[in-house]
């Protein structure tokens, strides 16, 4: 699609270079293939950068079918050609000088002049792509779409998980859902399914429990403690651990800087470490502290949970119910307990209707 909007630019340059030896018969016009060649390549590599701009994983997931994203690369394609040449004509000197110094000046500052242009235009381009492709909090969502899933999800939880509260949850979840575009009987189940395990059957464990015992310490984090002696003094010692097991991890800080603590799991998903909170933060107008604490709520915490599956392209993933594949990746490659969260997904779509 860079090749494509570089091959528009081509063809309208053409278009007035030949208009230009019409009106000015005296002026000497010449058409360059080997150009035109390179140009094209040129294109073709500002349709990769503004791809990978989108994302590996956004990439991968182009609709040939969606013409607003496919004519914004080709955009890229059109506006990034003159700012790869203009900034490699900074650094490689064309092959004859122009005559006069003041001409020089002239060009250089012309070409400055067109860079900055299409600077900005590249710019404004990746920035509708990120636009496009991150997940927003939608402030508009009103209470009736919400409201139109509570029963349906009151009775599954009832039905499938009933030590979660309802009331404190399915208004918390109908919000979330809303947001991040959960709302098939598919993404909520899937959705549920993984919740259940991570924060356990009552939702009880939205903030991660440090609270464990020497032997329990040892066998969860073998990296952080190799030996059983090195866990004594972290039993039962939930802050201590915390800065220890997570220290230098996901954005954090070393053990005396209190990261580890601070940014430990947290949702429907636990969130965990710095570079997650400020991500999760940046979404919904907040700083990384700020988002910690916000996760301790329910509505944080559902909120949390249900970007984070947005964002990490689960949801195509329930829509085809591959729930093995979601569990890879908010459990990593462990996968711990994925029959359970397989077993609890389909309670709840058939609880659902589906």
């Amino acid at each position: 699609m860079g090749l494509v909007g570089q091959g528009a630019r081509a063809a309208v340059g053409l278009k007035t270079m030949t208009a230009s030896a019409t009106t000015a018969p005296g002026q000497q016009t010449e058409f360059n293939a080997a150009y035109l060649l390179i140009s094209l390549m040129i294109g073709f590599i500002a349709g990769v950068l503004a791809g990978l701009a989108l994302g590996l994983g956004n990439l991968a997931k182009i609709d040939p079918n969606d013409i607003k994203t496919l004519l914004g690369i080709a955009a890229a394609g059109y506006a990034g050609t003159d700012f790869i040449e203009n900034s490699l004509s900074i650094f490689i000197p064309p092959a004859k000088a122009p005559a006069a110094s003041d001409s020089a000046s002239n060009a250089l500052s012309a070409s400055v002049g067109v860079l900055n242009n299409h600077v900005a235009t590249l710019a404004g381009v990746v920035s509708s792509f990120q636009a496009k492709v991150t997940p927003q909090l939608d402030t508009t969502t009103t209470t009736t779409t919400a409201a139109s899933v509570a029963p349906e999800l009151t009775a599954a939880f009832k039905s499938c998980a009933h030590l979660v509260n309802t009331d404190i949850w399915v208004p918390a979840l109908n919000d979330a859902f809303s947001k991040y575009n959960l709302q098939t009987n598919r993404r909520m189940a899937a959705a549920i399914g993984q919740f259940l395990i991570e924060v356990g059957p009552g939702f009880q464990e939205v903030v991660e429990n440090l609270n464990y015992s020497q032997a329990r310490i040892f066998e969860i984090f073998p990296n952080e403690f190799p030996t059983l002696a090195s866990a004594a003094s972290y039993a039962h010692n939930p802050e201590a651990l915390g800065n220890r097991a997570y220290a230098n991890k996901n954005g954090n800080g070393n053990e005396a800087s209190g990261d580890g603590y601070l940014f430990r799991g947290r949702g429907l998903i636990q969130l965990t470490g710095r570079n997650d909170y400020a991500k999760f933060g940046a979404a919904i107008g907040q700083t990384a502290e700020q988002a910690a604490q916000y996760c301790q709520t329910p509505a944080g915490a559902a909120v949390s949970g249900c970007w984070y599956l947005a964002v990490n392209g689960c949801l195509p993933l329930a829509d085809d119910w591959q729930i093995s594949k979601i569990t890879r990746i908010v459990n990593g490659a462990a996968m711990l307990e994925n029959n359970q969260r397989i077993a609890y997904s389909n309670a709840f779509l058939k609880a659902l209707g589906n």
